[in-house]
């Protein structure tokens, strides 16, 4: 970015307040991380209402090296995702994505993300609910915080049901680990996974995106999901997300 006018693929994260009416818009880019930048002009005016949370396209910036600032000049908008504004599902599940963009400092997988608010904006609420337990496996997945999900870190057998009946193991987070029910204490903090809830996981790990779409895990083993990935999610961000706490009962 040593040139003072340059282009960039920009996601909109969040949009912020400030002065006279004008906003600073926190972008993600996939070069760039996150790149904070001023959108000015009045309220009727084109620019704001292209530069709008959850719109993707290509943004043309102009840098200030002396009071290392940014505007936005101009912005073209290549996917607008308005069906991330007609249903609440839709539009609390694309705020958590965004959240944890921002809070792990745009160190984001470019077309996953694209990819899951593509998906989610033209989803009904149960698919949206299942797109954000994929994208918080991958996610966490991708950032090297995952723990094994195959074989007991105490004993060594495998975990999940020999033959796939539905064995239930437990998530130890003192341990970072995942333990069989023989080898798990009732006084440990756990969290249990089911047989169905292990070979989800997998499938998402290893199938393509357009496989893993068609499965759905059973009511019990989703609850169980939901539970275990919100709290590495937090652990991976270091601390508790807005979203989640505000939108209890939405997943």
């Amino acid at each position: 970015m040593s040139q003072r006018s340059w282009t960039t693929e920009a996601l909109v994260l969040s949009l912020t307040g400030f002065g006279e009416g004008h906003r600073e818009a926190a972008l993600l880019t996939p070069s760039h991380g996150i790149v904070r930048a001023a959108v000015f002009g009045g309220a009727k005016s084109r620019l704001k209402s292209l530069v709008s949370p959850w719109h993707t396209g290509t943004a043309w910036l102009y840098s200030d090296p002396v009071k290392k600032s940014a505007k936005i000049t101009d912005f073209d908008v290549v996917s607008f995702r308005q069906g991330l504004r007609e249903n609440l599902v839709r539009s609390w599940c694309a705020s958590l994505c965004t959240e944890i963009v921002t809070r792990g400092q745009g160190t984001a997988d470019w077309r996953l993300v694209n990819g899951f608010l593509d998906g989610i904006a033209v989803s009904d609420e149960d698919a949206c609910r299942l797109a954000l337990l994929r994208y918080l496996w991958r996610t966490i997945d991708e950032a090297g915080l995952s723990p094994d999900l195959s074989r007991c870190s105490r004993c060594g057998r495998p975990l999940g049901g020999a033959n796939g009946e539905n064995a239930v193991s437990c998530y130890l987070p003192h341990e970072d680990a995942l333990a069989c029910g023989p080898c798990s204490r009732e006084d440990e903090r756990s969290f249990a996974l089911s047989g169905g809830a292990l070979r989800y996981l997998e499938a998402v790990r290893s199938l393509k995106p357009s496989e893993s779409r068609a499965l759905a895990p059973d009511p019990g083993p989703r609850a169980e999901l939901r539970d275990f990935l919100f709290f590495l999610l937090a652990r991976m961000v270091d601390g508790r997300l807005k979203t989640i706490e505000s939108g209890d009962g939405i997943l």
